[in-house]
């Protein structure tokens, strides 16, 4: 019985990385190998290959807003029920103000703001938490709409523990020496305003505290006295 010879395995040939040809055992045709790309190099953090990535990331979006509102039906010692005049509203990265009021019709007032709301990563305003947000979404389930959708909220009212500090828009302004100060109304200038048929002084005022805050906002980022956003649900 003859012994059996071992079987030695043919070396392979290291396929060159600059490309070449090689030839199909079937058929003995010559096949073009096309060279690799690498999916990164140093010269370029992002990698080359993007198969998964459907579209460009989005850049996080910050809405500035503000509301005026009215009294309006029966109040108790509790609350005065509050109607929507205006809206206001601007983009951070954006020096462009919005706004739209109840002249407008509030189908338009409300759906024209909650078109940039929900397309917002952030909201925020002055004092929003407690009262802008609660009294919009009031009006937003009066009138038909759905609820406002959770939301990050930057309140800046909501600054770094302190005891006896004012925390009103107006003072912070004062106290930063804002550019843009809170427009000041008194009672019968606001009756006035609101006899106004187009409602001017009352868009001016709304207008003026969203470019006001952003500068406030982002003096106050600055400083370091805010606190970071936080998750609001209705």
């Amino acid at each position: 019985m003859s012994k059996l010879r071992p079987i030695s395995p043919q070396p392979l040939k290291p396929r060159s990385p600059t490309g070449g040809s090689l030839t199909d055992s079937r058929s003995g045709e010559r096949l073009r190998v096309q060279p690799l790309r690498p999916t990164w190099t140093q010269a370029s953090p992002r990698p080359l290959s993007t198969r998964l990535r459907t579209k460009e990331p989005r850049s996080r979006r910050c809405l500035d807003f503000d509301i005026e509102t009215r009294a309006k039906g029966f109040g108790d010692p509790q609350w005065v029920p509050q109607e929507v005049t205006v809206i206001a509203w601007s983009w951070s990265d954006s020096e462009h103000v919005f706004h739209a009021t109840l002249l407008d019709g509030a189908n338009h007032m409300l759906s024209a703001f909650r078109e940039a709301y929900d397309e917002a990563d952030t909201v925020t305003g002055h004092n929003v938490i407690r009262f802008d947000l609660p009294v919009l979404n009031s009006d937003y389930l009066r009138h038909g709409y759905p609820s406002l959708g959770p939301k990050r909220v930057q309140d800046t009212i909501r600054i770094v523990k302190t005891k006896g500090f004012k925390k009103g828009q107006d003072n912070l302004s004062t106290l930063v020496a804002n550019p843009v100060q809170k427009m000041p109304l008194n009672w019968q200038e606001w009756q006035d305003a609101y006899d106004e048929a187009d409602w001017g002084t009352v868009i001016e005022r709304c207008v003026s505290d969203v470019r006001g805050h952003k500068l406030l906002r982002a003096e106050m980022l600055r400083r370091g006295w805010l606190k970071p956003a936080v998750a609001w649900s209705p």
